[in-house]
């Protein structure tokens, strides 16, 4: 989970920003203007100097916030930068990936198939896409749209079949799925699995008659009036106020970075958003399906989308991350169920490279907030936290003092998986000249690999990644995926390479390449 399922697990590794700190911004003025009355209820002040200094503590370059209560927006804000070297100031218009919350407007679309009787929450998947396959035979004949909306298939994160290839159809990323080993038992544990949500998203599309672009911008974004949001980076990327993300480097500075293009994997965690759309989103969740008097969705959908449905272990790195407090936590529809300080919580979190969002809806105070910030931190949750127990009046419980532990611990767990750079045996060398491990190599779900051989060197091509091959020790060489790993190859009985394994990932020979 941590190495490629980005949609939805933090980007476990930080340093310390040294970027300047930064500046807080005014809301944009209306289309969907805050009550004074519903702003004056409350003292935000608190909220925004709370917001300001963790923002410099952490070394955030951006934020914004929403929060609604009882049908009202109470509270709209931007803090800091959309990009450090341009320091234009974020807005409550400004547009973040929302990665994963996403999840909940494709649960959102097949509940509305299901009002209309053209979907099923139980109906078989192979109904709506007929070529869709598990490699289970017992969780192929009985997998349903329940399953693939609560992560209960069986089958592991593959998010490295988009990361290789991010071109790739959605059709043939879901066909893939055929060919993935299940790591547990059919409806037995939680398995987070994006492509489960390509696929539910895949079949709204195919009983609309549409895509699902189409379906979510028509029937969601439309009626709701979230005029400013997309499903398509590419899209994003035009808008005139739009953000952009932010990594640390080991050495503890900031830098802006590219927009991971996430399009072939959209019903997962593509839509982009702002402060003010996603308001919009949070008060129609906090109803009972209605929105400014029109039905979109009927009441018992939408309390079905948020009951619990599938437990999740309190042992897993979701819950020691993003729950590390709760007693009991569950998935309902695209959004998780947890209890939060003796509160029910109703939330999502998304995670993509240089974004961390997080949405909440408060049910039992009729109360809702979105928190986005442009860059992989474990602040989101700090943030998310603060905002949670100043809304529900709880005591401080230290969240930035306990996550910045967290953000040690799991940089120590970074360099401990990195020990075997420290391992090398010196004086040793391949097993063979290095053109025989040049040609071409495939494994059934990741596709064909070629390792090239040029200028006495070996490269790795492989979709959309190309390294150079550096050799480590013996027939090990260190590739850069996303960052440096281990690549082994194996031998046959006649000494010829004939398979090799990186990422965990074994490739099978097919065929040579000629030196060039």
């Amino acid at each position: 989970m941590r190495t490629f399922s980005i949609l939805a697990a933090p980007l476990l590794a930080f340093g310390t920003l040294t970027a300047a700190a930064p500046a807080t911004a005014a809301p944009a003025a209306a289309p969907q203007a805050i009550s004074p009355k519903a702003q004056n209820s409350t003292n935000w002040s608190s909220l925004d100097q709370y917001i300001s200094s963790s923002m410099r503590d952490w070394k955030v370059p951006g934020a914004s916030v929403a929060v609604v209560r009882d049908g009202a927006v109470v509270y709209m804000k931007g803090f800091g930068v959309r990009d450090i070297r341009t320091n234009q100031p974020v807005t409550a218009d400004t547009l973040f990936d929302i990665g994963s919350c996403t999840k909940a407007f494709t649960s959102a679309a097949v509940a509305m198939l299901v009002d209309e009787g053209k979907m099923q929450w139980d109906g078989k998947v192979n109904a709506y896409i007929p070529f869709f396959r598990l490699s289970d035979p017992f969780a192929n004949q009985n997998v349903t749209m329940r399953d693939l909306l609560t992560h209960r298939t069986g089958v592991p994160g593959a998010d490295f079949l988009w990361f290789v290839d991010p071109q790739s159809a959605r059709e043939e990323l879901i066909r893939k799925l055929a060919y993935v080993q299940p790591n547990t038992g059919f409806r037995s544990q939680f398995e987070y699995q994006n492509l489960m949500y390509v696929a539910a998203g895949y079949a709204v599309g195919q009983v609309a008659h549409s895509t699902w672009d189409e379906f979510t911008q028509s029937r969601l974004f439309a009626p709701l009036g979230m005029t400013e949001s997309d499903t398509s980076a590419i899209e994003a990327q035009k808008a005139a106020d739009h953000a952009t993300p932010h990594e640390q480097d080991p050495d503890g500075s900031v830098k802006a970075i590219a927009w991971r293009n996430i399009d072939s994997v959209g019903p997962a965690g593509s839509i982009n958003s702002s402060a003010r759309d996603m308001a919009k989103w949070i008060t129609f969740q906090l109803g009972d399906g209605t929105y400014q008097g029109k039905r979109l969705i009927s009441a018992d959908n939408m309390r079905e989308m948020h009951s619990a449905q599938m437990v999740i272990s309190l042992e897993g790195e979701i819950a020691k991350v993003f729950f590390p407090d709760s007693m009991q936590l569950s998935y309902g529809l695209g959004w998780f169920v947890q209890d939060y300080r003796g509160h029910q919580l109703i939330i999502h979190a998304g995670d993509i490279d240089g974004f961390a969002t997080m949405v909440v809806l408060i049910p039992e105070i009729h109360t809702g907030y979105f928190a986005v910030i442009n860059m992989g931190s474990l602040y989101r949750q700090v943030l998310s936290n603060q905002i949670a127990d100043q809304l529900l009046h709880l005591p401080d419980a230290g969240w930035s003092k306990r996550f910045k532990a967290m953000e040690v611990d799991f940089k120590a767990e970074g360099k401990a998986a990195k020990a075997w750079q420290s391992k090398r045996t010196p004086g040793t060398h391949p097993s063979r000249d290095l053109s025989a491990y040049a040609g071409q190599y495939q494994n059934p779900v990741y596709g064909n690999a070629e390792i090239g051989y040029q200028n006495d060197k070996l490269k790795l091509h492989l979709g959309a990644i190309d390294s150079d091959l550096e050799h480590f020790q013996y027939d090990t060489f260190v590739a850069k995926l996303r960052s440096e790993t281990r690549l082994t190859f194996n031998l046959n009985a006649d000494g010829n390479p004939s398979e090799f394994t990186v990422a965990g990932i074994t490739f099978k020979r097919s065929a040579a390449v000629a030196a060039k």
